[in-house]
């Protein structure tokens, strides 16, 4: 009796020790099957397609490890439940950066795009002159079908014909959302390249929420009133918007400011290359695609991750030189001949393209008539055509 319920207990034993050798195999299996499918669903709220033919022909560029070009475009576009959940979304895209990708020579380029550069909107070519930065908004507003990735698609194809480069995808983001990301990984220290004050309430040099950043230096100060400063020495989220939203106060103007948001965007690159446990959770994935619309897919990102990573090594960071001029009251910025070739030149190189000429100045057709009437860069600025002008600086 004694001997039968030793061998009971010893077969209890077994049994339960299966049992939990089972439930962990299902763990081990459900997991990380769990972690993938909410990853997707989260990554899939964020997918919107451009309808581009160029899209299709990029999926086999990530498969085959080539470089990549991906446009980032910077918006304080209301996004609801996410971006594209409602039709809250037509608006100017104020921030346009080009991120040129190279895993083989370790290599990320990111070169910023002046939203005010005078241009004529693919498909909008009777609206001319506009601004870069309208091409979203245009065919946004043009149809209340179009998808988010449509208009983005229309800014794409209008870069493209500009500086006769390939871009295969965009990303999106929602400029708050860009503090939160900041605070899900921590913050991060940034170095300003020049002193200035910026008010979250007023967008000017004074008023509450005020902050003081220092040429050259990571720390900075906050007043809650706009009178009693404290200094810190990491930048949260709303402190990250307020050094990359500031315009007013830079001598640079808007190259001042696309300049800074490069910097960060340098930061959080780094932080997330020295953490990937940073943004590689559910949580962080769950909040940042709420800010985030592209059309890389949940592979893509998969693949990026994998084989990618090791570009961001060496980051370069240029902007896209041109000259400021008030056009009928209007503010643009015109872009020469050589000043685009040398965006060509660059963007070309980095994605191991051949050289060619760069694109027209104003992307899409003209008349002789709106021609003779704006004239070109070349000839309103022919110091700026040289070639001393052919090379990003």
């Amino acid at each position: 009796m004694n001997k039968n319920k030793k061998q009971l207990k010893k077969n209890k034993k077994r049994h339960l020790s299966v049992f939990l050798a089972v439930i962990g195999i299902i763990f081990i299996i459900a997991y990380p099957c769990y972690y993938f499918l909410n990853v997707q669903g989260f990554i899939n709220k964020s997918y919107f397609s451009t309808g581009l033919t160029s899209e299709k022909n990029a999926n086999k560029i990530i498969e085959n490890k080539k470089p990549i070009s991906i446009l980032i475009l910077g918006t304080d576009i209301g996004t609801g439940e996410g971006f594209g959940a409602n039709r809250n979304r037509v608006g100017l895209t104020d921030s346009l950066m080009l991120a040129i990708i190279n895993p083989k020579k370790k290599t990320t380029t990111l070169i910023s795009v002046p939203r005010d550069i005078m241009t004529s909107i693919v498909g909008f070519e009777n609206s001319f002159p506009q601004k870069l930065n309208a091409a979203y908004a245009f065919k946004e507003a043009s149809d209340n079908k179009t998808s988010l990735g449509e208009g983005v698609g229309t800014t794409m194809q209008t870069i493209e014909k500009m500086f006769n480069i390939p871009i295969d995808y965009f990303a999106m983001v929602n400029m708050s959302g860009l503090g939160d990301v900041v605070n899900q990984i921590g913050g991060v220290s940034v170095k300003s390249p020049l002193t200035f004050l910026f008010s979250q309430d007023t967008a000017h040099d004074y008023g509450k929420n005020l902050y003081r950043f220092n040429q050259g230096s990571t720390t900075f100060q906050y007043a809650a009133d706009g009178i009693n400063f404290k200094t810190y020495q990491k930048m949260n989220g709303v402190a990250a918007l307020a050094f990359s939203r500031m315009r007013y106060q830079d001598p640079k103007g808007d190259y001042g400011r696309t300049e800074r948001q490069r910097l960060l965007l340098e930061q959080i690159v780094k932080k997330v290359k020295q953490k990937p446990s940073l943004v590689f959770n559910l949580k962080f994935i769950n909040s940042s695609t709420k800010n985030v619309a592209t059309d890389l897919k949940t592979d893509n990102l998969i693949s990026l991750a994998n084989n990618y990573i090791s570009a961001t090594k060496n980051i370069k960071s240029y902007t896209v030189q041109g000259e400021p001029e008030i056009y009928n009251g209007v503010s643009y910025q015109r872009v020469t001949t050589a000043q685009r070739q040398a965006v060509t030149n660059e963007v070309r190189k980095d994605l191991n393209l051949k050289k060619e000429k760069t694109g027209s100045e104003f992307g899409s057709g003209i008349s002789q008539t709106e021609l003779y009437q704006v004239g070109t860069a070349d000839f309103l600025y022919p110091d700026d055509d040289t070639e001393n002008n052919s090379k990003l600086n």
